[in-house]
C-alpha cells in the first residue's frame, strides 16, 4: 500500500521516528497542536495498514504506535511499567507455536513480568 506523505502525515511520522518507544495517539497529538486528534488517529491507522508503523498493545488504556527501525518485541514490567525492547528468533517461535495449516504473517510478542529495578 502506497500513501502520499502530506506535510501533516510527515509531521506525525517524524514524531514517531524521533521517539524511542511507543506513543499513544493522544501523546502524538500533544506534540502536534496544529493537527487535530481525529486526523492523528486517522493517519496512524493508515500508517499501520501501510506497515510504516506498528500498533502495539502494552497493557495501557490506549493503543500505542511505534516506528521500528528494526523489528523487535517487548517485555513490560507490571510493577514499574518499564518497557524493554528485545529481539528473538521469530522463525523458531513460529515453529514452537506448532500452528498447522496457518501462515504466520506477523509475530508480535509481549512478555509481562517484573524487572529487577531499584525501588
Amino acid at each position: 500500500m502506497e500513501i502520499k506523505l502530506t506535510p501533516k502525515r510527515q509531521s506525525i511520522l517524524s514524531v514517531l521516528r524521533a521517539h524511542h518507544g511507543a506513543l499513544s495517539a493522544t501523546e502524538v497529538h500533544a506534540k502536534l497542536a496544529d493537527i487535530d486528534l481525529v486526523t492523528v488517529y486517522r493517519n496512524l491507522d493508515l500508517f499501520v495498514k501501510a506497515k510504516l508503523i506498528k500498533q502495539v498493545n502494552l497493557g495501557t488504556d490506549e493503543m500505542l504506535y511505534e516506528y521500528q527501525n528494526q523489528p523487535h518485541h517487548h517485555a513490560v514490567c507490571t510493577d514499574c511499567d518499564k518497557v524493554i525492547h528485545f529481539t528473538a528468533p521469530d522463525e523458531k517461535i513460529k515453529k514452537l507455536l506448532g500452528l498447522q495449516n496457518f501462515d504466520v504473517e506477523e509475530l508480535e510478542l509481549t512478555v509481562k513480568g517484573t524487572c529487577r529495578h531499584k525501588g
